[in-house]
């Protein structure tokens, strides 16, 4: 009897020690498995966001918390440490004022799109074809959000041709409006505009010529995170350098969600479609458990 009380408190034992094996074996524990993303409203930004969390959500087993604010906090919060993560990074020049800001605060992660244009744009029947043409328009430049980097340029080009025209500070949702009502009545307007967007898919558009520059060449879109992300969430960053999409993919993305009132449907949408890409990002990143034999 004895015998068989031993037998039975090591086989228990042994059970503890493989079921402490197991959880302590798991490639991150459950609190690492949450991840801060920040983004902004432009069109884009939601539809890079959106698809990077229903991935690390279905396919990483990860907690994504989104975080929607203004591009100013965006860095600010990065820097800080607040988030993790930002998606929609345009530099070397756009965003650069936001990231000298902060030295040494925040990290190149990925590059998610790597041909990316600033402007001002106009439709295709527009008499105007040179910035310098700005002179004949005496209409308002159509903005966006003040802080955008798009608008710092346009604001520096306003100063530097010594141009007369307002320029309005208003929401994407705002601008394409304004856009979409004067291309129905073919009538000129000029906004801030930028690509990818889902609008050169919908519209005959074009930048405004630039010889001297002041907007930028193409740039790239990146993802930044926080100073020491890595450490926490190698599985995260591993993603994020894998996830690149081409200007088809990505116009369908954006134009997803332009079609959709759930950003995350859109997302699972575009999910389908490209399923053989998607799976390239994720490979070998799935959550593993130990199973206790």
């Amino acid at each position: 009897m004895i015998e068989k009380i031993n037998i039975i408190k090591r086989i228990c034992t042994l059970l503890m020690v493989l079921l402490l094996s197991s959880c302590g074996n798991r490639p991150l524990d459950e609190e690492e498995r949450t991840l801060r993303m920040v983004y902004t409203e432009w069109s884009e930004s939601v539809a890079i966001t959106y698809l990077s969390a229903v991935l690390l959500e279905q396919k990483m087993e990860y907690t994504v918390e989104l975080k929607l604010t203004d591009i100013e906090s965006v860095y600010r919060e990065i820097a800080g440490g607040e988030a993790d993560v930002f998606a929609d990074a345009w530099l070397p020049e756009t965003h650069r004022p936001y990231i000298d800001r902060y030295p040494d605060k925040i990290e190149r992660t990925g590059i998610t799109y790597p041909e990316a244009r600033i402007g001002f744009v106009v439709p295709d029947y527009s008499a105007l074809r040179t910035i310098a043409d700005l002179d004949n328009y005496e209409g308002p430049l159509i903005g966006i959000d003040k802080g955008a980097g798009v608008m710092q340029k346009a604001r520096r080009v306003i100063e530097e041709y010594s141009l007369t025209n307002r320029l309005l500070d208003l929401s994407e949702e705002e601008m394409v409006s304004h856009l979409e009502d004067s291309v129905r009545r073919r009538k000129e307007i000029v906004v801030t505009g930028w690509e990818p967007h889902w609008l050169f898919a919908r519209y005959e558009l074009r930048f405004l010529e630039d010889p001297d520059g002041f907007f930028g060449k193409n740039e790239k879109i990146f993802t930044v995170s926080r100073v020491g992300l890595e450490e926490d969430h190698p599985h995260a960053v591993r993603f994020f350098e894998r996830m690149q999409l081409s200007e088809k993919q990505l116009n369908q993305l954006v134009y997803h969600l332009h079609l959709s009132e759930d950003p995350r449907e859109a997302a699972l949408n575009w999910i389908k479609d490209n399923e053989y890409v998607v799976n390239q990002w994720v490979k070998n990143l799935r959550t593993e458990r130990k199973k206790i034999m």
